[in-house]
């Protein structure tokens, strides 16, 4: 029986795509935030210096699941390449609303985070090895401007 504050296994998670579970990964990593701190060394205060925050930048995410016949991760990313994706129009409706979901046992979401004008980067295809037999896996890296919860 789970208890409200035991933690949630890290092992099920989506990618949302305006509401609409596209893709479920093996793996996701680079959910993060970091400020930049400005340190000030204020003249007769020789006991501490002064931090305040600067800028704020956020990790790109990646996300790795097994390779399958959908092309809709390729799509997207060649949509960057050729200049067609939807944040290129200046129409706020256009852009895609993008979540990464976590998930408990049963499948009912229980954490989400949205990404700002998250657009792909960077994807990988499988690396081909005649004598392997682990699975294919496909890559896509997402940029974005910040994280909502």
């Amino acid at each position: 029986m789970r208890r409200d504050k035991d933690p949630y296994a890290n092992y099920k998670f989506a990618l949302q795509l305006d509401n609409v579970t596209v893709a479920g990964f093996a793996e996701c990593t680079g959910l993060g935030i970091e400020t930049k701190v400005f340190e000030y060394k204020e003249g007769g205060n020789n006991s501490t210096t002064l931090k305040f925050p600067e800028s704020t930048t956020y990790s790109n995410v990646v996300l790795k699941r097994g390779i399958t016949k959908a092309n809709d991760l390729i799509n997207w990313q060649m949509e960057v390449v050729n200049g067609t994706f939807e944040i290129n129009k200046r129409d706020e409706s256009s852009k895609k609303n993008i979540a990464i979901l976590l998930t408990d046992e049963k499948g009912t979401e229980v954490k989400r985070w949205n990404l700002k004008r998250a657009f792909p980067v960077k994807w990988l295809g499988p690396d081909f090895k005649a004598t392997g037999n682990e699975v294919g896996i496909e890559t896509l890296e997402l940029a974005h401007e910040g994280i909502q919860t």
